[in-house]
C-alpha cells in the first residue's frame, strides 16, 4: 500500500530530509538506510508547503493519508491548521514537528488529535518509530470488520503490543535485542565490548556489535574507547 503524504515545513533544508527519508535509498547511512529501503516506494509526497497560506490551499485541493506539520510557520501557527481540518472532518494523520519545548503546545496538539509529536532538531530513529506507528493504525483500521480490544490497544498504544509495531533493521532480531537488552538491564554499571556482550548471550562478536551499534543509535546505549593490554582501542557499551 502507498500513502500520500504533505510536508508542511518552513526550513527547506527540513522539508527536503523528510522527503529524502521518505522517498529514496541514498543518503542515509547504517540501520537507517536498511530501514528506509524497507519503506521504499511505500509513501508518495504529493505537496510540500512552507507557510500557512499555502498549506491551507493545498489541503482544500487533497486530502492526504500522513501530514507532517511543523508548528511554527512564517505566516501563523500550524495548529491553527489543525485545528481548521478538524473541524472539516479531514481525516488525514497529522504528525507534528516543533521545536516548542512548553507543555501547553502538547496539550493542545494531543486535543486537536495529532498522531505523533516530533521534537526538533529530528532524530531520524524516531521518526521512523512514529511511521511505523502511523503503518500499523493504518492496516488495522483497513483490515478490521470491526471493533477488538487488540485492534483498540494497536491504536491507542495502551500496551506491549504498541512496542513491536517499531521496525526492526535487517539483521536485527527481537529475540536476541531482548537478550542484549536484559544483560544490560542485569549489569547496568558494567560496560561490555562487543566481545564481551557476545559471549554473555551467546552470538559472534560481528553480530554483538551490529545489535550494540542499533542501540546506540537508537540511544538507548552509551560508549566510550578503552584500550587493550596491547593499546588497541575497542569500543566499550553500557547502559544510559
Amino acid at each position: 500500500m502507498t500513502y500520500s503524504v504533505v510536508i508542511i515545513e518552513d526550513e527547506i533544508e527540513v522539508a527536503q530530509l523528510l522527503a529524502q527519508y521518505l522517498l529514496l535509498p541514498n543518503g542515509v547511512a547504517g540501520n537507517q538506510a536498511a530501514r528506509q529501503s524497507q519503506r521504499q516506494g511505500q509513501y508518495q509526497v504529493v505537496g510540500i508547503a512552507a507557510n500557512l497560506s499555502t498549506a491551507t490551499a493545498l489541503l482544500h485541493a487533497i486530502e492526504p493519508d500522513l501530514i507532517l506539520l511543523d508548528i511554527h510557520l512564517p505566516d501563523g501557527n500550524g495548529l491553527e491548521l489543525l485545528s481548521d481540518l478538524r473541524r472539516r472532518a479531514i481525516k488525514s494523520d497529522v504528525m507534528l514537528l516543533t521545536a516548542a519545548k512548553e507543555v501547553e503546545t502538547l496539550e493542545k496538539a494531543m486535543q486537536l488529535g495529532a498522531c505523533d509529536f516530533l521534537v526538533k532538531p529530528l532524530m531520524l530513529n524516531r521518526l521512523d518509530q512514529a511511521l511505523a506507528r502511523f503503518e500499523a493504525r493504518q492496516r488495522c483500521l483497513s483490515d478490521a470488520d470491526e471493533v477488538t480490544q487488540s485492534m483498540v490497544d494497536t491504536l491507542f498504544g495502551s500496551n506491549e503490543q504498541s512496542k513491536a509495531v517499531v521496525r526492526l533493521p535487517k539483521g536485527v532480531d527481537q529475540l536476541t535485542l531482548k537478550k542484549i537488552m536484559d544483560a544490560f538491564k542485569n549489569n547496568q554499571k558494567t560496560p561490555f565490548t562487543a566481545q564481551q556482550m557476545g559471549d554473555l548471550v551467546g552470538v559472534s562478536r560481528s553480530t554483538a556489535r551490529r545489535y550494540l551499534e542499533y542501540l546506540l543509535e537508537a540511544e538507548q546505549v552509551s560508549a566510550d574507547q578503552s584500550y587493550g593490554s596491547i593499546g588497541r582501542p575497542e569500543r566499550c557499551y553500557k547502559m544510559g
